[in-house]
């Protein structure tokens, strides 16, 4: 049983490690960053998209900035943000789109 845990943790920490841009805290972490797209337009529509990874293995959702502005209803993109909840290697992505 150890044998496996040590396992599992070498195999998560490589995972990480391949994966840098997620990287920022393993037990916690609740940053957001600024994705891209800013302009000095008015923002009247919001919409967001999510999805969720296991230990840096399996990540299943659709979070892209696509699917955002469909939920949303933007057809023009003013910006977008992407939010991190990490809490020990089960991380939740959420891209926040706004636009008209």
């Amino acid at each position: 049983m150890k044998k496996l845990f040590l396992a599992s943790v070498l195999l998560m920490f490589t995972a990480a490690a391949a994966n840098a841009e997620f990287l920022g805290g393993f037990i916690y972490n609740g940053a957001t960053t600024p994705g891209g797209g800013y302009t000095t337009a008015v923002a009247s529509k919001q919409g967001s998209a999510t999805c969720k990874n296991i230990w840096y293995i399996v990540t299943v959702g659709d979070c892209s900035v696509k699917t955002a502005m469909k939920n949303g209803g933007i057809r023009s993109l003013a910006g977008y943000d992407v939010h991190r909840e990490n809490i020990l290697g089960f991380q939740t992505i959420t891209v926040k789109a706004w636009g008209n």
